[in-house]
């Protein structure tokens, strides 16, 4: 198997590169560094007490390793408050006593037997476009990426997209592509982690339909007999650094030195149109449409008939109204940026609906079906 290296750019040099080729985060990962430290809360977030007096309010939920991508893995799993999970990350040798009748999946005993930290990998701080937090962590994204996620129509409530991760030695997020071709990236805050992705070409060789995807650490022969023919790409991410991966790049990564990172999932000009045919956010949406029809129904003024709730499939359901909703945002003469963000996603969208052409979407639906729910992020 050939192995690559992460190129490491600084700011400067990845502005460069980028205004030079627009599509370069998907041609291979880049490690960036020298512009996450002017972030207002740099410091703030670097520390644990600071965590805990923001967020340590929240339910979390933590588990060994942060999902599985494998048939053939398993996985425990506990509910908590994230401030007694900051305690284990502080006092590991006491996760008996922390989660004692916590566990929802598995048992201490089966947790041992993983020989993996708890991972909260799931903790959801963020959930609209404006939400105060990211005053706190601007800029996400270096120059001269311009994220487009604000001008998404529902794009914070149907998923995750921003994370705060704090990790022990050892923990494990497996390989794994992202939700809806959207680009991923990690800011490392404290301590180290190692991340290994292969290309969308290469995905053959290290996703089996029928079993998942492949561990970089050991490789099944049985159930992947091309894995030497991928190309492996490695790197080792430190604090001030930023990992950024491409749309259906996969990805493993496992903490090396207890560590505090950020990860978000962005659309910008490049891969808008992955979104839009994406049919993981289509489904979510179809689904919360079936459930509680009446406020979306009387919002879109009868522009979709009330029987296609009922008959049309999920994902179908979630592009109509998507469409709809798209449609009923635009005026006429409005040029601003999110107007004509909005227009090129509906223009992409129509054209999915009207000529069957989703296959990248149902392409990464297919290729992550096995991760569940929780398991479509970058960690």
């Amino acid at each position: 198997m050939q192995t690559k290296q992460i190129p490491v750019v600084s700011s400067e040099e990845f502005r460069r590169l980028a205004e030079r080729n627009p599509g370069l985060l998907h041609d291979n990962p880049w490690i960036v560094q020298g512009y996450i430290e002017a972030w207002p809360g740099y410091a703030n977030w670097q520390r644990l007490e600071y965590l805990q007096e923001r967020f340590g309010q929240l339910t979390a939920f933590a588990k060994a390793p942060n999902f599985i991508t494998n048939r053939k893995s398993s996985l425990v799993s506990v509910e908590t408050e994230f401030s007694r999970y900051l305690e284990y990350i502080r006092h590991p040798e006491r996760a008996r006593e922390l989660y004692d009748g916590r566990w929802m999946e598995g048992d201490y005993e089966q947790f041992l037997a993983q020989e993996l930290p708890l991972y909260c990998g799931t903790l959801r701080i963020v959930h609209k476009a404006d939400d105060p937090v990211f005053a706190e962590v601007e800029p996400l994204v270096p120059a001269p990426l311009r994220p487009w996620n604000h001008a998404l129509p529902y794009y914070y409530s149907l998923f995750n997209h921003f994370w705060l991760l704090v990790s022990l030695p050892g923990a494990l997020t497996p390989l794994h592509i992202d939700n809806n071709g959207t680009i991923a990236l990690i800011a490392q805050l404290k301590g180290r982690k190692r991340a290994t992705l292969y290309s969308p070409g290469d995905l053959r060789h290290v996703h089996n339909p029928d079993v998942g995807f492949m561990d970089p650490e050991r490789p099944d022969e049985a159930d992947f007999p091309t894995w030497r023919q991928a190309v492996k790409w490695v790197g080792d991410l430190e604090v001030g650094q930023v990992l950024f991966v491409g749309t259906q790049w996969a990805h493993h990564v496992q903490t090396l030195e207890t560590s505090i990172s950020v990860s978000f999932d962005f659309v910008d000009q490049s891969n808008l149109a992955a979104y839009a045919v994406s049919a993981g956010w289509a489904e979510v949406f179809g689904k919360r449409l079936k459930s509680s029809p009446e406020a979306v129904r009387q919002k879109l003024g009868g522009r979709v008939p009330p029987a296609d709730f009922d008959r049309l499939s999920p994902v179908t359901l979630g592009r109509r109204v998507m469409a709809e909703v798209l449609r009923a945002a635009l005026k006429e003469h409005d040029d601003s940026e999110v107007a004509r963000t909005r227009r090129l996603y509906l223009a992409h969208l129509e054209q999915c609906m009207e000529q069957g052409d989703c296959a990248a979407g149902d392409l990464l639906r297919a290729a992550t079906q096995v991760s569940g729910r929780d398991a479509l992020h970058l960690r």
